[in-house]
């Protein structure tokens, strides 16, 4: 299992290397730090989504709610900010008390209900993203009140906040998934959920706090995002979720669960956002992009169940 997971790491790896070296032909400007810096802050939501997605993906379960999740928590930080003059800093802690709430939501749906996630996060897609709508109205909450702006524009050291923020998030997420207790249990469920079950695991709570995971970093997200836009609206992370979810396929993470790195999430997340960078560059249409997308996460998946069914036949 572990050499199968290194093999898809190098994978995502091999391409993002491939995809920088026909770039860098391709555009003089590509391969410049004031781009591959922008590629890194870029990434950086997409990567904190695909994160908290990949632990739900690694038990066999899906969030596809992720994105409007984001647009709740920032819509109701925004709100809390800049019309209702509430300390900046409780407003953020509400965006993380959010995103952990609905992730409560869902994992009790899923776990203690028996409501497959798919059915759970899909009601929660047009939920999470009206109550974003109803609350700003539609419009957005624009300037941003300290420290967002640090947070959104300024470094440690020359480090971005956004990428130094990403960095830490998925130190801590790899050292849980592969140094602790929760991770074993997690990749277990995945791989045999029954099995799982028979040894004595309690899946119905772990399952809850994968999902919670997911809606923390939905909440984390948020606050990026607020900052690097420097404004909240019901708009924000319009379909992330399949940018999150393509991430962690192309990472290598299977979508039948139990197989997957962290790691591998988080070169996805750059691999997809040098793709839009790319075409950026070569003035390639917003139209084509998003078929570009579409179709890479079609050919991930594909690769994804060839793969299984090649590991089945072994």
């Amino acid at each position: 299992m572990k050499s199968i997971t290194r093999l898809e790491w190098f994978g995502t790896l091999v391409a993002v290397i491939v995809l920088s070296f026909f770039l860098t032909i391709a555009s003089p400007y590509f391969l410049t730090s004031g781009n591959l810096s922008n590629i890194l802050v870029q990434a950086s939501v997409i990567a904190l989504l695909a994160g908290g997605q990949t632990f739900v993906i690694l038990t066999g379960g899906i969030d596809l709610a992720v994105g409007a999740l984001t647009a709740l928590a920032g819509s109701v930080a925004g709100h809390m900010m800049l019309k209702m003059g509430i300390d900046p800093q409780i407003a953020m802690l509400t965006a993380l008390l959010i995103g952990a709430a609905v992730g409560f939501f869902n994992g009790y749906l899923t776990a203690f209900v028996g409501i497959p996630a798919f059915i759970v996060t899909l009601g929660g897609l047009t939920l999470w993203r009206g109550m974003a709508f109803d609350l700003t109205g539609g419009f957005d909450n624009a300037g941003m009140p300290d420290p967002m702006p640090f947070i959104g524009y300024g470094d440690v050291l020359g480090i971005p906040m956004p990428t130094l923020i990403t960095g830490i998030f998925y130190v801590v997420m790899a050292f849980v998934l592969s140094s602790t207790k929760i991770g074993r249990y997690v990749y277990a469920m995945g791989s045999n959920e029954m099995g799982a079950r028979q040894v004595g695991i309690n899946i119905r709570w772990y399952k809850l706090g994968v999902y919670v995971t997911s809606g923390l970093c939905c909440g984390l997200a948020a606050l990026v995002l607020m900052a690097r836009m420097d404004s909240s609206s019901g708009k924000m992370a319009q379909m992330f979720e399949l940018d999150a979810i393509a991430a962690v396929i192309l990472g290598g993470t299977s979508l039948f669960g139990g197989r997957g790195s962290i790691w591998g999430s988080l070169l996805g997340a750059v691999l997809i956002t040098m793709i839009r960078n790319g075409m950026n560059l070569l003035e390639v249409s917003q139209f084509k992009q998003m078929m570009a997308i579409g179709a890479v996460v079609i050919i991930a998946v594909w690769i994804d169940v060839l793969r299984r069914k090649h590991l089945l036949k072994k």
